[in-house]
């Protein structure tokens, strides 16, 4: 997921909000490729409860979970020499 796919994101999470107070909204991004920066983003917006002033100007409360990827670290890859 890219900054940009992110803001599209959050237009749909604005609406869904708008469309019902109290919400409790699940965003499952656990089997996307999500950014580094994105992900940071979108914890950011779950812990404050408001999506970004750029998307909502009047700070709504948003409830808003996030299900992350599953971190892992690059294993190497064993090589196969051709003979």
């Amino acid at each position: 997921m890219t900054a940009r796919s992110l803001q599209a994101l959050y237009v749909v999470v604005k609406r869904a909000n708008h469309l019902r107070e109290g919400l409790h909204l699940v965003l499952d991004v656990s089997h996307a490729v999500v950014e580094p920066a994105a992900l940071e983003q979108l914890r950011e917006c779950s812990a404050s409860h408001h999506l970004p002033a750029a998307i909502d100007p009047l700070q709504s409360e948003c409830q808003l979970s996030i299900v992350a990827p599953v971190e892992t670290t690059a294993v190497p890859r064993a090589r196969m020499l051709a003979a």
